[in-house]
Parts: structure tokens; sequence; C-alpha cells
């Protein structure tokens, strides 16, 4: 759809060159459905980007806000907050995360999201405003968004979904993470990542963060276990120590989620295990 869009402004600026009419492109606003991780935010800096390349905009950030940012304690408030979003977007990206917070209740005129979204409509509604506006969040959340506001889906000719990430994928974006730090992983480890990723997938939790699930992941488990570990040894230059990581530093699911250290008693056993071996 970009490059179709792409195609479509170097055909007008041809035209334009020939001293023929060159009609409006029109809104690009976008909704962008999925689980939270799955990289939406980032999509959002490369569509900004694009579009400014584009000429579409004329700056090209990204603005993220969510519905605390936006809604007021009394009347009008509200409907003040979005008018300055808006503003402080213009030229840029604005992308409203969980946007389908702004509309609980269709019927609830006690809950001032909806004002939000009626004085979002306006901008939506202008061509060539400079901006462009991405609501974000759960699929099924935002259809029923859309339902209840048919105003808004008309102003949203690209919808886009974006899926859960697979076992493999998960192995990637953790073997990047991991060598961005300097670490690499012993084959038996590699495997037990993957075991671990597995399990979490297959618990197919609503709230699965994916990328951010596997950041974390390794910043709040993985790597105090290895600290732990090699800690505890008599003090050594072997850069390879710091820097390699093993099966036992790979936790199961339901104790990483107790606690973002392992147990004294797996470490120390693994500890004595690897290195009387040797």
């Amino acid at each position: 759809e970009i490059t179709a869009l792409s195609t479509l402004l170097q055909f007008n600026q041809r035209r334009t060159q020939l001293g023929l009419k060159a009609g409006s492109t029109g809104c690009h606003h976008m909704i962008f459905t999925g689980s939270p991780g799955t990289g939406k935010t980032t999509v959002a800096k490369m569509i900004g980007k694009i579009f400014h390349n584009l000429g579409l905009l004329s700056t090209g950030n990204v603005i993220v806000t969510e519905r605390s940012k936006i809604l007021g304690r009394y009347i009008g408030e509200t409907e003040n907050n979005m008018q300055e979003i808006i503003e402080k977007a213009k030229g840029n990206v604005l992308f409203i995360d969980e946007a389908y917070t702004l509309c609980r209740n269709g019927d609830d005129t006690r809950d001032f999201g909806q004002h939000a979204i009626e004085t979002l409509l306006t901008t939506l509604s202008e061509e060539n405003s400079d901006i462009l506006v991405i609501l974000a969040g759960y699929k099924e959340e935002m259809d029923t968004m859309l339902s209840i506001n048919t105003g808004l889906r008309g102003r949203f000719p690209h919808q886009w979904h974006f899926d859960n990430y697979s076992c493999d994928e998960l192995m990637q974006i953790a073997y990047n993470t991991l060598q961005q730090e300097d670490y690499t992983l012993t084959p038996e480890a590699d495997l037990r990542l993957r075991e671990v990723i597995s399990q979490e997938l297959q618990a197919d939790g609503k709230e699965f963060s994916n990328a951010r699930w596997i950041k974390q992941y390794i910043t709040h488990s993985i790597l105090p276990a290895i600290a732990q570990r090699v800690i505890k040894l008599p003090h050594s230059n072997n850069t390879a120590l710091y820097t390699t990581i093993e099966a036992c530093d790979i936790t199961d699911i339901s104790h990483a989620k107790k606690s973002i250290h392992p147990t004294r008693n797996r470490i120390g056993f693994c500890t004595l295990q690897q290195y009387e071996v040797a």
C-alpha cells in the first residue's frame, strides 16, 4: 500500500509537469491491530519517516498518547486536551495507543472519551492536514469501537493487523538483543531458550507482549542468573566467562514469573556441575 501511494504521488508530479490536473491523494489515517510488542509503534515511526520523505508530513516524528493523557476531569477539558495534542502532532504521526478505551460505551454520556473521538473526527475529515493519525489496540476491541462509532471507519482507509511473533522470530529478537550486549548462547542454552519461548507461546495469553516479553525476560531473568553464577566464582579475566550464557541461566516460565532472580540452589548446583566436570 505504501508503494502504491508513492507511485501515485510520482504519477501526479508528472501530470503537474505536463500541465495536467493532479488530484488529491486523500487522507491516509491508519488503524493498527494486534497484541502488545508486535512492532506497531516501531512501524509507526517508519511510516512517519516515509511520509515525510514523500512530502505528506512536514516533520514525520511520532507523538504517542493514550486515554489517561486525553481525558479531562470536567466538561470541556477533554476537548481542550485533544485539541492541544492534535496541534502538537501537526506535521507528525499522532499514535493513539489502546484507542478503544476512548469508546468503552457509546451510550455512556458520562465517559468523556466520546468527546475526544468527536474532536478527533474534525481533524480526520480534513485533507492535506499535515497530520497522520494511527489508532492502535487489540483487534476485537478496535472492531467494537468502529462498530459503535460508525463515522470512524470511513476515516481510516488503511487497516493493518500485526500477528504475534513466532518462536523463530522471538529467537531472532533474543539473538539481536544479546549480541548488542556482547552475549552468546551455548548450544544447550539456545535449545533451552527455545523451549521456554515455546512454553510461553503455548500458554497464548491475551496479555502476551511478544518482543517486549522476550527483552524483559532477558533483562530480568537471564542476565541476573549469569551474574549470580559467575560472581560466585574466583575472579577471572576470562571474557568468555562473562559473555557466555549457559543452559542453567535459562529459567523456566513459572519461575521467571515469580521472581527476576533464579533460586540460589539451582545456580549453585549448575556452577558445581559445570566446573567440577571441567
